[in-house]
């Protein structure tokens, strides 16, 4: 009779009894799949939720120029026949049409902003000259006007004073336009000093006729930007107020500064733009909508924008729009572009977290199916035995698993997909099915495993002659299957490691590649394999030493535990120790990640901005006196050096040498500190030379290479004279520049050399253009820095700074930024004002380390991190729930013997322990070894957004720290779950002996 099959009315339902007699146990198994699947559902969709958050920020934060589609048409320059066509066809209506065409080519996935953020409209090319006595002249330059017409300008504007313009440009018998129309910003306006009525007289140096008559704009309204940041002025220049610009320097003159302003004109003047000097163009920017472009379509996007600015739709868009010679650019596909990069840039730190974690859950899964099984092995023998089939058994567990399983699985999948709205599901829902399969198939299969194992030993066993001696050699050698199995894995380590040396954690601008992220998992496996063959060899001097010690209990503990480990217990220990090998592999390469991205990024910061601090005086005059002296004392400063930095200096025939005068001591301290020029100060040193001799010098290579050994001089800045000098050396950059000055020719003198041959350069040299300080980093801010040279600039004549000086340095007095926007540091961190430039390595740190991409990964990362952890506990527990009784049993006997609590809390420990210990410092082992391994391969300049030479570097400390939490962990929860549990079950083995 089959026992599968019910002959009775009486007989009860297989998996309906087994349900009920083993609640709890179906209930743990129902908590553990729902949360599994919880987590594995939600992985991908919080990789597409901050990927897409990541996106929109980037769009979001760049200017709306550059997520725009820009197009622009050339209006023509000579008179159509028809004055009235030429007014119909440069209308409002055709500047609508030409936007809608546009809007039209950002199709799905983009799609464009609000209409109220596109600028259309009509602007002049060239510029006129203002030559009214009266306007102001900052270097005796004529101060220079645009002109501007904006589609819908009328509800952007706060009139102030005026109007409007709204008639049309007057226009002589000859044709010739004279008098235009226009309304100033109120900035520009006070800026020149005009007022509504002022009639402004303009010239050109480049006449279109030799007869052409003198044009003139008359200022008939003042107006106030509603919002000067809206992106409707975006495509203006100095339209909302004036800028002083530069006109670059010649061989004869110094560079000059003028005002440059632009004025609005009225849709009637749109036609006669390109006679103001001779050239216009219809413009429209459309930018795209910063928050609706998923991370997944960044291709399918990049492949929309090809079409529209170089496929078939840039060639329909004249004919679409109605507007010849429309030509369509964008610099939306380099963002995109930057974009993926990003992505490609943080996968590798996205992957080892949740790997690592979701291999801790697999083996748990495993583990509790293994359990299972092992606990209902003397159930299932006894229905084997009574004639049940394997298929028949496998069966009736496999429907207990579905009833179990799969409502906790779907439950799990679902409350992902409701708590974590993507608009992606398919990668989600497959996740949370593999884990479910998983859960639904593990314990069947693992029961007839077990099944089938017992039927090949009973097999082997009932031969004759020798049956005994090959079951002992079989125990031996191992399991012909698992050896192939762990071969296998062996081998993918290996496969791995190979291909992640070779290409790298993921290709630049592709998707992440799971086999090369998962190497350090595959190495932890190899590792628990390696380590569950060699435990038993680990414990043996352990085992010797305890042998020779007084009392039982440390020989008792560890033989129990080689007998487990060496196949004499039926519970299984091996996936425990993987499971936290696995976690402490994982937190520990992890962590080295992180260590080395921050370590780089600061080494990156430092050369680039020349120390932990740079303060560079734009003032002709320089730091203040005793600037040096009392940075020195600030908090956080540990050391500091001055320098006189001149970008442009001549020496011999090679012009636009930076040359940087120095303190060779302090500046070679600062050279090793930031890690790049470094050189040995004897070389500068001058002891010994006549006054009359050159001043030695180290250059870069390619400049020492153009100068030879030979004299040759520079001129020092005006009026110090001419200095004659001799290389002597080289040096491979210098801290003085960003980044060490890149192939930029560097010369590099001492002060003290510099002022015994040129006695009259003291003022240079006691009034520095830079201080470079060295300090604790983070605590090393801007705000003291300013605050001190405020205070030293009080105490001297007050000197306003030179426009000249400030405009080569690249500052602007009317644009001294006043709020911080994204991707760029705060003026207090970086700019302070029109006389310093104060730059920190904190404040760029912050900058680097503010992509919201890497952030997520790494909030993943310790969240993947903290996963691992519990499904390492859950497994520690499993497995100390699962061999409680036969502990408790044991523990009860020793009681009756004389064993004292305290020493059955060391037994327990003692047989616990040593597995997760020498898993904890296994894996430590295993994170240290991957970084030689696998440490080229990362790319950190594209996870720090900087240069940074090297892969990763070891960090010994964190993941020692790492491994020491989670070994404390497994301490903590035996000692838990004994206290808890292990009295009340020796108790209970204890009054079942007085029953018996």
């Amino acid at each position: 009779m089959n026992p599968l099959k019910p002959s009775g009315r009486t007989t009860a339902p297989w998996v309906r009894t087994r349900l009920r007699t083993s609640r709890a146990a179906a209930l743990l198994l129902a908590v553990l799949v729902l949360g599994t699947a919880f987590l594995a559902t939600a992985l991908p969709r919080t990789l597409d939720r901050d990927a897409d958050r990541a996106v929109s920020g980037l769009l979001s934060g760049s200017a709306p120029l550059g997520r725009s589609l820009v197009a622009r048409a050339t209006m023509p320059s000579s008179g159509d026949p028809d004055p009235d066509q030429v007014r119909a066809y440069y209308s409002d209506t055709r500047l609508t049409a030409g936007a809608q065409a546009i809007r039209a080519d950002l199709g799905a996935p983009l799609r464009p902003a609000p209409a109220a953020e596109d600028t259309v409209g009509g602007r002049t090319t060239g510029v006129r000259v203002l030559t009214d006595p009266a306007l102001p002249r900052p270097d005796g330059l004529l101060p220079e006007l645009k002109l501007f017409y904006l589609h819908g300008q009328a509800d952007q504007v706060r009139l102030v004073a005026g109007t409007l313009p709204t008639a049309a440009a007057l226009v002589n018998a000859n044709g010739y336009t004279t008098s235009y129309q226009i309304a100033l910003s109120k900035e520009t306006a006070d800026r020149l000093g005009v007022t509504v009525g002022a009639v402004l007289s303009t010239a050109s140096p480049t006449l279109l006729h030799d007869d052409a008559p003198a044009v003139h704009a008359v200022v008939v309204g003042i107006f106030q930007p509603l919002d000067a940041q809206s992106p409707f002025w975006s495509a203006t220049t100095c339209l909302t107020g004036p800028c002083l610009s530069t006109k670059p320097a010649t061989a004869l003159d110094p560079p000059a500064l003028y005002w440059s302003a632009s004025a609005l004109v009225g849709a009637a003047q749109l036609p006669v733009l390109p006679y103001w000097q001779g050239s216009a163009e219809l413009f429209w920017q459309i930018p795209a909508e910063p928050n609706g472009l998923p991370a997944h379509q960044l291709g399918r996007a990049q492949s929309v924008l090809a079409s529209a600015l170089d496929g078939a739709h840039a060639d329909a868009l004249p004919q679409q729009s109605g507007v010849p010679g429309l030509q369509l650019s964008s610099m939306l596909p380099g963002l995109l572009t930057q974009a993926q990069q990003e992505q490609s840039a943080a996968a590798a730190l996205y992957a080892i977290g949740p790997l690592g974690a979701g291999a801790v859950a697999l083996v748990v899964l495993l583990l509790a199916a293994a359990l299972a099984a092992d606990r209902r092995r003397a159930e299932l023998v006894l229905v084997r035995a009574r004639g049940g089939s394997l298929r028949g058994i496998g069966a009736r567990l496999l429907g207990e698993s579905v009833l179990v399983v799969a409502p906790a699985a779907v439950a799990g999948t679902a409350l992902a997909l409701r708590l974590l709205p993507t608009q992606r599901w398919t990668a989600a829902v497959l996740a949370g099915g593999a884990v479910g399969l998983l859960a639904l198939l593990a314990f069947p299969l693992r029961a007839v495993g077990l099944l089938w194992g017992a039927r090949l030993r009973r097999g082997a066993g009932g031969t004759a002659g020798g049956g005994a001696r090959r079951g002992r050699s079989r125990l031996r050698i191992g399991d012909p299957r698992r050896l192939i199995a762990e071969a296998a894995v062996l081998a993918a380590a290996a496969a791995a490691v190979l291909a992640l040396r070779r290409r790298g954690a993921a290709a630049p601008g592709t998707s992440l590649d799971l086999l090369l992220s998962a190497a350090p998992l595959l190495l932890a496996v190899a590792g628990a394999i390696l380590l569950a063959r060699l435990f038993p060899l680990l414990l043996a001097p352990a085992a010797r030493w305890a042998r020779r010690r007084p009392g039982a209990i440390g020989f008792l503990g560890l033989a129990r535990v080689a007998r487990g480990s060496g196949g004499g217990r039926r519970t299984p220990t091996v996936l425990p120790l993987l499971a936290l090998l696995l976690a402490v592999t994982t937190a520990g390469f992890g962590v080295t990640v992180l260590a080395s991205a921050d370590a780089g990024r600061i080494q990156a910061v430092r050369q680039l901005v020349g120390g932990d601090a740079q303060v560079e005086a734009i003032r002709p005059d320089g730091l203040p006196p005793g600037f040096a002296a009392a940075a020195a004392a600030l908090p956080g400063v540990r050391g500091g050096t001055t320098a006189v930095v001149d970008g442009v200096a001549p020496v011999g025939a090679v012009a636009g040498v930076s040359l940087v005068i120095v303190d060779p001591t302090s500046y070679a301290a600062l050279a090793r500190h930031i890690g790049i020029g470094r050189f040995d100060p004897a070389q500068l040193s001058d002891a010994g030379s006549a006054p009359g001799d050159p001043v030695p010098a180290l250059a870069s290579p390619q400049l020492a290479a153009r100068l030879g050994d030979g004299l040759n001089f520079t001129e020092l800045p005006l009026p110090y004279g001419r200095l004659s000098l001799k290389v002597v050396g080289t040096v491979d950059g210098t801290p003085a520049l960003p980044n060490g000055g890149g192939d930029k020719p560097v010369l590099l003198v001492s002060g003290p050399a510099v002022l015994r041959q040129l006695p009259g350069a003291q003022p240079l040299w006691d009034h520095p253009t830079t201080w470079f300080g060295t300090g604790g980093g983070s605590s090393l801010e801007a705000a003291p820095l300013r605050a001190l040279l405020s205070r030293l600039d009080a105490a001297r004549p007050a000197q306003p700074p030179d426009p000249v000086a400030l405009a080569v340095a690249g500052g602007d007095p009317r644009q001294i930024p006043t709020t911080s926007t994204p991707g760029t540091p705060s003026p207090d961190e970086v700019f302070t004002d029109s006389s310093y430039t104060i730059l920190t390595r904190a404040s760029y740190t912050r900058l680097l380390g503010a992509d919201p991409l890497e952030r997520a990964a790494t909030r993943l990362f310790w969240g993947s991190v903290g996963g691992a952890a519990g499904f390492t506990v859950l497994s520690l527990l499993l497995t100390l729930l699962r061999a409680a009784p036969e502990r408790a049993a044991l523990l009860a006997r020793l009681r009756t013997m004389g064993l004292r609590p305290r020493q059955g809390l060391a037994l327990i420990l003692i047989e616990a322990l040593p597995q997760a210990l020498i898993a904890a410092v296994a894996g430590a082992g295993i994170a240290c070894l991957a970084v030689p391994l696998l440490g080229r391969s990362i790319d950190l300049s594209a996870m720090d957004g900087a240069t940074v030479t090297g892969g990763l570097q070891p960090a010994v400390l964190p993941v020692l720290q790492q491994a020491a939490a989670l070994a404390a962990l497994a301490v903590v929860v035996v000692c838990v779950e004994t206290a808890i549990s292990g009295r009340r079950q020796i108790n209970t083995e204890l009054r079942a002996g007085e029953q018996q």
